[in-house]
């Protein structure tokens, strides 16, 4: 996670601001939308309380950084190292989910790739 943090930091953070928002029914196949929402809701359920309450106060709520180290009574600069952990812990959480698709694609692209080749080297 080191390599790409910010990116990959930004990826749970979007699907942190969906989560209000998606549909958790379980009704026949889940969308892979429905899947990522009831993982995180189960990495809620398990997360300490204090990175639990950062989650609530920022991405449910909307608060600034500044205003929910007042409330958590915190520094700012503890505030982002709680934020770090509770996004790190999230990612791991959904990560097979997000590049499953990923891997599935990337089989797919090398073996049109094999077949142009093999294609090409017939003429």
């Amino acid at each position: 996670m080191k390599k790409n943090g910010r990116k990959l930091d930004k990826l749970v953070e979007e699907y942190l601001k969906l989560y209000p928002y998606i549909n958790k029914e379980k009704v026949g196949t889940l969308t892979k939308d429905q899947m990522v929402a009831i993982c995180i809701s189960e990495l809620l359920n398990i997360m300490p309380e204090k990175e639990f309450a950062f989650i609530k106060y920022r991405y449910l709520k909307g608060w600034t950084i500044v205003k929910i180290a007042q409330e958590m009574s915190y520094s700012q600069q503890m505030i982002y190292v709680i934020r770090k952990n509770a996004l790190k812990k999230i990612y791991h959480g959904i990560s097979h989910l997000l590049y499953n698709e990923e891997k599935e694609l990337v089989a797919k692209v090398e073996k049109v790739d094999e077949t142009v080749y093999i294609n090409n080297n017939r003429s």
